[in-house]
């Protein structure tokens, strides 16, 4: 009986997009779009420096630390 592997969406996008790509680029196109810049979401950033200020103060803590 062989293990059945998990379903991972992201590297099946990845992979389709890679493999467009490299069809687009055999076949002699060389204009593909530029990639489009993601603004970062401010409430994430937010929650991020919260998190590290939080991990910065455990660690100070820390009897190694």
């Amino acid at each position: 009986m062989t293990k059945r592997l998990k379903y991972d969406p992201q590297s099946d996008s990845a992979g389709s997009y890679a493999v467009a790509v490299e069809a687009k680029r055999l076949r002699g196109d060389t204009h593909w779009p530029a990639p489009a810049e993601r603004k970062p979401d401010p409430e994430t950033e937010k929650q991020l420096k919260r998190l590290k200020r939080a991990l910065d103060r455990k660690l100070k803590d820390a009897p190694n630390g």
